[in-house]
């Protein structure tokens, strides 16, 4: 029954919830958050979420905007869970980190029957148990005890123990640095992670955007196909017809139909491309390739930006966190040569203990054998060689020069990534109003080419040509729309003024904020 209790309490006591672990993870961002520019509580929401995406009713139309797509690729995007997976794996090493340096709890406890020929049988009870921590100041505090208890028919026999013990060094592995070290750098990759985590979000509600918009022209490329057959359509139908009152020649029915033929199988090849791009986009999405979808007409307005480029630049070099962390890991170089260089001393630790022994066998006198004990001194290693710590000294001086060089190369790229942004987005503002001019060109050309063609004054080669160019002028425009809207999201992106809320839906953020 004895031991049955003590194996029900062990068992108790190893638990830990995973609901608490959760807990735990969540504070932890939310902590990074409160202290850490650039990762807002909408990321922090996001990062630590159990995502359970709901199942989506058979034959369920999923009516796909901006903002729909958005919100669900937020929700059942497989690689946005998987970033989520990276980043709660990387809160619990912070979490055993903590704990290795926090209090330590360990014991154990035997329970043994022992018997032998014309002897009684005798049940032993052993309990030991330590509790450990280390020090600030980089030292180690033990506090430790055990309890023996043996029974032999009637008489029981019971020796304890209490030992305390410090050690504390006074040069190698002094004060906190040298000795948290690796809790220090746990967290800052903590931070690190975060960071990431933010910066994936916003580069896949871009890509969301971005194929959505592609989808978008090329059903717009889809619809236009359809006109355009439908014109060829007419065309024929226009030629026969005059060819059957003798006001156009035989060659321009036979090319009518040539081009109506070509129209028809080009309607085909785009309507079989584009229904394959809508399963690809649905995949993307984290849905089934087969889930019924329906796309609104959601083409991005043209939105001018008003911000500076030489603002801009200093912004990027302010708010951008993967700016942020290449200069904290250049931080993190050199607090690690600091800790190389404390370990180069000579190990001088400092030590003190205390140790209490008790017996009692069931006398009267029952603590007459108690004993208590104590020992101090200083222990120092004589350093006959150090070339391994003198190594270690220089790799940490060299890491911390690459760190030095990879700062001043990401802020050189990262200036140069803004003016580059900034150079597209006016080569795609000129390009939107020459697109829009080819469009009121190639109208005013295809209908006065479909007037002179009905007066028998052109053929209908020249009205063909007129609607593939203007068909190809609008499809021109539309890109360019799309590629100026993706292109200016990225900008602020690469200045820190873009943010992702929880549902997935894209903030654009005020320089002021």
């Amino acid at each position: 029954m004895r031991l049955a209790v003590i194996l029900l309490a062990i068992g108790l006591s190893g638990c830990y919830s995973v609901p608490r672990m959760n807990h735990y993870v969540e504070e932890v961002a939310r902590d990074v958050a409160a202290v850490e520019e650039g990762i807002s509580e909408e990321t922090v929401a996001d990062a630590t979420r159990e995502v359970t995406p709901p199942v989506l009713p058979g034959g369920t139309l999923l009516q796909l905007d901006r903002q729909s797509v958005l919100g669900l690729a937020s929700t059942y995007s497989r690689e946005l869970q998987t970033k989520r997976d990276v980043l709660y794996n990387q809160g619990l090493s912070l979490f055993g980190t903590r704990r290795n340096f926090g209090f330590n709890v360990s014991g154990t406890v035997d329970f043994i029957l022992s018997g032998a020929d014309e002897e009684e049988d005798r049940e032993q009870m052993k309990f030991a148990a330590e509790l450990e921590r280390i020090l600030p100041t980089g030292g180690r505090a033990r506090i430790g005890g055990s309890q023996d208890t043996a029974s032999e028919g009637d008489e029981d026999t019971t020796t304890s123990s209490a030992r305390i013990r410090l050690d504390q060094p006074l040069l190698a592995g002094a004060g906190y640095t040298a000795s948290h070290e690796e809790l220090v750098q746990s967290e800052r990759d903590y931070v690190y992670a975060l960071r990431n985590f933010a910066l994936d979000r916003q580069g896949l509600a871009i890509d969301t955007l971005r194929r959505y918009y592609d989808l978008l022209g090329q059903r717009k490329v889809l619809e236009n196909t359809r006109t355009n057959y439908q014109q060829f359509i007419y065309l024929r139908e226009r030629s026969e017809a005059l060819f059957k009152v003798n006001r156009a020649p035989a060659i321009d029915v036979l090319r009518s139909q040539q081009e109506e033929l070509s129209a028809l199988n080009r309607l085909t090849s785009t309507e079989e491309s584009y229904r394959i791009q809508v399963g690809r986009f649905l995949v993307n999405l984290g849905l089934p390739s087969e889930t019924p979808a329906t796309l609104a007409d959601d083409i991005p307005d043209m939105r001018e930006v008003t911000l500076e480029e030489q603002d801009a630049v200093t912004l990027a070099l302010n708010r951008r966190m993967d700016v942020h962390t290449t200069r904290d890991r250049l931080a993190d170089a050199e607090r690690k040569v600091r800790v190389a260089r404390n370990a180069y001393l000579p190990e001088v630790n400092l030590y003190g203990e205390s140790e209490w022994n008790d017996r009692d066998d069931g006398a009267t006198n029952a603590n007459a054998d108690a004993t208590t004990s104590w020992e101090a001194g200083i222990r120092a290693e004589i350093p006959f060689d150090r070339r391994a710590e003198r190594d270690a000294i220089r790799r940490a001086e060299i890491a911390r020069d690459a760190a030095s060089r990879a700062l001043e190369e990401k802020e050189e790229n990262t200036a140069l990534e803004v003016r580059e942004a900034y150079s597209r987005l006016r080569s795609l503002r000129v390009s939107l109003d020459v697109e829009l001019k080819n469009i009121e060109i190639a109208e005013k050309r295809a209908t006065n080419a479909l007037l002179e063609f009905r007066n028998g004054r052109l053929s209908n080669r020249d009205v063909v040509e007129a609607a593939n160019d203007l068909l190809n002028a609008k499809n021109a425009y539309v890109n360019a729309l799309v590629d100026y809207e993706i292109q200016r999201l990225t900008l602020l992106r690469q200045v820190g003024l873009l943010d992702v809320a929880r549902e997935g839906t894209l903030m654009e953020l005020s320089p002021d904020a």
